[in-house]
């Protein structure tokens, strides 16, 4: 066995005093994980740190650090830096540049037209940086290497919404992709040919909540919510099968349901979303207990895509989780108080953003009370509450920065293994 192999050796003080001693340099059978700013060029191999994009004549070497992504990844308003090199002189030369550029692609296919997809594009971002510009009136020939330093922006161009990260869907006759990608142009004089070279990029922003997340409900909110600010009340409307039995029974003989939820509703993917549920039949006290064992809460991941010029929307749902529903207050008669706890997806995974009239990705907890089995014409109460989601955690910002020396760790989590960029059939 190789001696590097080995594990790390350690030599005891004492008897009394069991901790082994350490070093600030690291012995041949220790690695360093992390050893000052994470940029390139802090690694024994440099090489190894960066991504190298080459045409005939143009080459661009990108050093981000290396997250374990297959492509060259971006947090939140990171910096595409960099350096194009010319492989050859190259003459006649008026503007050299770099651009970042995203795009919305959407492709759906129409029963008429199966084998003509229609295919829709939208521009989320178009940034450009001028790296050589000839004097007026001339040309010049360029080589050498040309540094450049690119920021992601925080919000799409002409909008206030946030950029969206990278993302792919695909649903039955409907495919979308956003992208982005570097391009480096040469713009010669006449009819030369003007040399470009694009480089896919994955952009993958974490986002967080503005406000610490409340841990439960209150239990003075059983009584009193509105007193509360950080809770809201949310009362649910019945539902019936047919429109002539809304008719047979009067509303003040229906239960009233209430749903008790953070006033914020922005959480954290990962986390325990507090609920709590409230049922009041005064004039059929069995009721109550009953609807309860009929409650059922979820979290929902909704995928919409906009086609045919926005006049239609294309939408895929998916359960993220379910919530574990305890029975918490029966004591008054009529009344029945219902705990909840659902927790908001996979850790890091789910973020939730739009780009108008185009593609969104939305959350929602769902609340669904089918009535009893037994019981005949008696409305359903559902309800739908837009919530949003977040990658990260409240208040963990400073300290990921702090950790990576200033360099916005991307949102991994976002990041699809099965994802299939177009951009890559360019490199």
């Amino acid at each position: 066995m190789d001696s590097t192999d080995l594990p790390p050796s350690y030599c005891w003080t004492s008897s009394n005093s069991p901790a082994p001693l350490y070093t600030e340099s690291p012995s041949a059978s220790e690695r360093v994980l992390q050893a000052g700013p994470c940029v390139a060029g802090s690694s024994s191999a440099p090489s190894a740190q960066k991504f190298v994009y080459k045409s005939d004549n143009l080459e661009v070497r990108l050093h981000p650090p290396r997250w374990g992504s297959t492509l060259p990844a971006y947090g939140l308003a990171g910096s595409v830096e960099g350096v194009l090199a010319f492989r050859k002189a190259c003459s006649h030369v008026l503007e050299v540049s770099a651009s970042l550029q995203g795009t919305v692609t959407t492709s759906a296919s129409q029963h008429a037209s199966i084998a003509v997809p229609g295919i829709s594009k939208v521009t989320v971002l178009s940034k450009k940086s001028i790296l050589f510009t000839s004097p007026s009136g001339s040309t010049a020939t360029v080589n050498g290497e040309h540094p450049f330093s690119i920021h992601f922006p925080h919000y799409i161009d002409g909008s206030m919404e946030p950029l969206p990260p990278s993302y792919t869907v695909y649903q039955p006759g409907v495919s979308t992709e956003i992208s982005y990608q570097l391009r480096v142009d040469v713009v010669r004089k006449g009819l030369r040919r003007h040399e470009k070279l694009t480089v896919p990029l994955l952009y993958l922003p974490k986002s967080r909540p503005i406000m610490p997340p409340l841990e439960r409900i209150p239990w003075s909110s059983r009584v009193d919510s509105a007193s509360d600010e950080r809770v809201c009340d949310i009362t649910l409307t019945p539902t019936w099968p047919n429109r002539s039995d809304a008719s047979s029974q009067r509303a003040e003989d229906l239960p009233v349901i209430s749903l008790t939820m953070p006033t914020s509703k922005c959480f954290a993917s990962g986390d325990i979303v507090p609920l709590s549920l409230k049922i009041q039949s005064p004039r059929s006290p069995a009721l109550a207990k009953l609807l309860s064992y009929n409650a059922h809460l979820s979290m929902v991941k909704r995928q919409k895509t906009w086609v045919s010029l926005g006049r239609q929307v294309s939408l895929r749902e998916q359960q993220l989780s379910r919530a574990d529903v305890y029975l918490a207050d029966d004591t008054q008669e009529g009344t029945a108080y219902l705990r909840m706890e659902l927790q908001a997806g996979e850790p890091g995974r789910e973020c939730s953003w739009r780009v108008e009239g185009a593609v969104a990705v939305e959350h929602v907890i769902r609340l669904v009370i089918h009535p009893p089995e037994h019981v005949k014409n008696f409305p359903m109460y559902k309800c739908d509450i837009p919530v949003t989601l977040t990658t990260d955690q409240y208040g963990t910002l400073q300290s990921e920065l702090l950790a990576m020396s200033g360099v916005p760790f991307p949102a991994l989590g976002l990041n699809d293994p099965s994802r299939y960029l177009r951009a890559q059939q360019t490199c």
